[in-house]
């Protein structure tokens, strides 16, 4: 097919049918009009701006193994490139979010910042947990974990506020962690079953 390659000089419709039948230049003339509306929508689905290039050559690439099935909406080729630049994209994000846990060890090329990203996430996550079973403690307990471990404050300190002696106050939080712990040991047992 003799395909001139500026847009709207052949329809989509001729191209798709030329492509179906393993046209080359069909192929390159549907590349070159919608390669632009492609990569500017795959930029807006990548979790990273270094895979855009990769999920747009992926787009084109299941385009022309699946050149038989290319889809029409109206006669534009462009809603099922679309469609398919958008699993595409899940696909290499769902990949490198399932490859960002297998990046741990130190010779893996992470840099620091990432690292230090997860180590802080992980912390949040940790934090978020303890306040919420510390919240669910009754009274006084919940008061002395909230004093002593989560703001500071010495067993003494804590005990004169709550008006307890302090063996009572220390006596209290060493029964609250054995309970947070044990809690936190069966939350890990849940989350990996």
């Amino acid at each position: 097919m003799n395909t001139p390659r500026g847009p709207g000089t052949v329809p989509d419709t001729a191209l798709v049918a030329a492509v179906a039948k393993s046209d080359g230049e069909a192929y390159t003339a549907l590349l070159d009009r919608h390669s632009r509306a492609v990569f500017r929508y795959a930029w807006g689905l990548a979790d990273e701006r270094s895979d855009v290039d990769d999920i747009v050559q992926e787009t084109f690439l299941v385009a022309w193994r699946r050149r038989k099935d290319i889809g029409l909406v109206g006669a534009s080729a462009l809603p099922w490139l679309l469609t398919t630049t958008r699993y595409v994209a899940m696909n290499t994000n769902r990949q490198r979010r399932s490859n960002r846990t297998d990046l741990v060890d130190e010779h893996s090329g992470a840099s620091e910042a990432w690292y230090r990203q997860v180590a802080h996430d992980e912390a949040v996550h940790q934090l978020r947990w303890v306040r919420a079973e510390i919240a669910a403690l009754e009274s006084p307990d919940r008061e002395l974990c909230e004093l002593c471990l989560l703001q500071g404050r010495s067993y003494d300190e804590a005990a004169a506020m709550l008006g307890l002696t302090p063996t009572n106050a220390r006596k209290r939080i060493q029964r609250s962690r054995a309970k947070l712990k044990s809690s936190r040991a069966l939350h890990e047992m849940e989350q990996t079953l």
